[in-house]
């Protein structure tokens, strides 16, 4: 919004007037539990599913980057179907969690239904190293016996 003030410049003309904008008010971003809320559950002894919901980028990848770490069985499966929005560093993350799950013998699936999502994860290729699937049913019953090839 702009007011308009009268400003003198000691011309003959009379005032001239200048534009004032004022900048906005700065608003609180929410906080990174707000943007992505991120749950696990244990589908079976072989098998966790890793649930997201809301953003995925530079702010928040830490989150999934953490629930993506410890404590995985043989088969994680990561539901990507309520997220908004897939940034490079969450896709970085994915990558690095298939990587360590393939150096461990583990296998890793992703789920992803929205045009935001499958467009990053196509335009970087990844379902040529990582199963993508539209359905979590899908991937739930294809993940855990989808054993990666032994390492030559």
């Amino acid at each position: 919004m702009t007011d308009r003030i009268p400003f003198t410049r000691g011309s003959r003309d009379g005032p001239a007037l200048r534009t004032v904008i004022h900048p906005a008010v700065p608003q609180q971003r929410p906080s990174v539990e707000n943007l992505l809320r991120i749950q696990r559950t244990r589908w079976s002894e072989d098998l966790l599913v890793v649930s997201a919901v809301g953003e995925v980028d530079l702010a928040t990848a830490g989150r999934l980057e953490h629930a993506l770490r410890d404590g995985l069985p043989a088969a994680t499966v990561l539901d990507l179907t309520e997220v908004s929005f897939l940034g490079v560093a969450g896709l970085r993350v994915i990558e690095s969690a298939a990587a360590r799950a393939h150096v461990e013998r583990r296998t890793t699936g992703v789920v992803a239904d929205t045009r935001p999502v499958l467009r990053l994860l196509h335009l970087f290729g990844v379902e040529a190293h990582i199963p993508v699937y539209r359905y979590l049913d899908s991937a739930i019953r294809e993940v855990p016996h989808a054993f990666p090839a032994p390492n030559h």
